[in-house]
């Protein structure tokens, strides 16, 4: 490699020299050149144009009583429903039964003025005039006919009818075959204008194409309807089956839960229900019986009796909430009981733990001493039978005035074992 690339360079110098023999020498010129633009940016803002000035657009959605143009690659890059809508267009009505974007749009063909021949062919026919005749009265042979008078009018001739034009151009073409042949020119100048069905506000289109020349570009984008109304135009524009533009919808969803309040809340309840929004239709409903007094406002509102099955579904939902309140105040009594069981337990271990003072561990010493017996002496033991002797006697004595007294062996006895 070492050779090689000193081979190499010496290539270079002599090229260098060949041209400095030949009176060529390199001139280095230095241009400070504009930095290189991103090209999705640059296409992206180009789209956003061509848009914004209604440029180049070769479709136009009509609704409201407005006009919108738009590209079609665009939109059809933005949504798959409307791509294969545009596959189906130029086809006969039995393939757009398979309409994925579900009747939303119709493509819509102006009037055309109708040709002459058409307007001749479709007019009814002229009543015939008879031709003027004039009759002379039979005269007798034998008497002279008068000789017309110089200037008088002579008998209108009879002018046949032309001939009826044979060939094809006898044939004229019927009004079904005009509008097709005027739908054919239509589709071949692929400028198409589509009728939106089922849209009661243009804000809602506006917005529509808004999102996809701005989400689809990269630009900022922000979700501000006006009303109700457009927020629900666009849930059925942005539908899984209209133009699937799912984050859209989502949008739309969510713009429900704000600016919820007592008066509109019943509302967005049927808005939830009509366009199967399930889960965010729950959460209200909790939110609603979490708050009683919310709750009592709109339980007695007059809009809420219009929708019985919302009402049903708000009782179910106290009904739950009271039964789960009575399940939990028993689980929390039974926490507090095993709680309090727990802390005397601590407390009675603290203390066993804890060391002892020197009161208390001289108590329990006393305590054993006392217990304790003492060795009894038999001095001690001949005291004590001598008292109890003398006691038994004081008794007899009081009984009955004489003691009992013990036989004398049984005495020599208990001397002997005392001693």
């Amino acid at each position: 490699e070492g050779q090689l690339y000193a081979s190499r360079g010496e290539r270079c110098r002599i090229l260098e020299c060949q041209q400095v023999a030949a009176g060529v020498v390199a001139v280095s010129v230095e241009v400070n050149m504009e930095p290189e633009q991103d090209g999705a940016a640059v296409l992206a803002e180009g789209l956003r144009s061509l848009y914004a000035k209604g440029e180049l657009c070769d479709m136009t959605l009509m609704g409201c009583g407005e006009r919108f143009p738009a590209h079609k690659a665009m939109l059809a890059a933005m949504s798959d429903n409307f791509r294969k809508f545009l596959r189906l267009v130029p086809q006969d009505a039995e393939a757009m039964k398979s309409d994925p974007m579900e009747g939303l749009l119709t493509l819509f063909v102006p009037e055309q003025p109708k040709p002459a021949a058409a307007e001749a062919s479709a007019a009814p026919p002229a009543a015939e005039v008879p031709a003027p005749t004039t009759e002379v009265a039979p005269t007798d042979p034998g008497v002279p006919v008068a000789p017309a008078a110089e200037g008088a009018a002579a008998p209108a001739s009879v002018v046949p009818a032309p001939p009826a034009p044979e060939g094809p151009a006898a044939v004229q073409p019927p009004v079904e075959a005009a509008a097709a042949s005027e739908v054919a020119q239509l589709v071949k100048s692929q400028s198409w204008e589509f009728q939106i069905v089922g849209v009661a506000t243009a804000e809602a289109v506006r917005i529509v194409l808004g999102y996809m020349y701005g989400v689809g570009t990269g630009a900022e984008w922000t979700y501000e309807p006006s009303s109700s109304e457009v927020n629900k135009d666009i849930l059925n524009l942005a539908a899984s089956n209209k133009f699937g533009l799912a984050h859209l919808h989502e949008h739309a969803a969510r713009w429900l839960a704000k600016g919820l309040t007592t008066a509109n809340v019943v509302e967005r309840l049927v808005t939830c229900e009509e366009f199967g929004l399930g889960m965010l239709r729950e959460k209200i409903i909790d939110q609603l019986t979490a708050n009683p007094a919310e709750l009592t406002v709109v339980s007695c509102s007059l809009e809420i009796m219009k929708h019985p099955r919302i009402l049903q579904d708000l009782l179910c939902q106290v009904a739950s909430l009271a039964q789960r309140g009575m399940v939990s105040r028993a689980a929390a009594l039974a926490a507090q009981a095993a709680e309090a069981e727990e802390k005397v337990e601590k407390v009675v271990e603290t203390r066993k733990e804890e060391p002892k003072t020197e009161e208390e561990k001289a108590e329990p010493e006393e305590v054993e001493e006392e217990a304790e017996p003492e060795p009894e002496k038999p001095a001690k033991k001949k005291e004590a039978l001598a008292k109890a002797a003398s006691k038994s006697a004081f008794v007899g004595q009081k009984q009955g005035g004489k003691a009992l007294e013990k036989p004398p062996a049984k005495k020599a006895k208990r001397g002997a074992a005392g001693a």
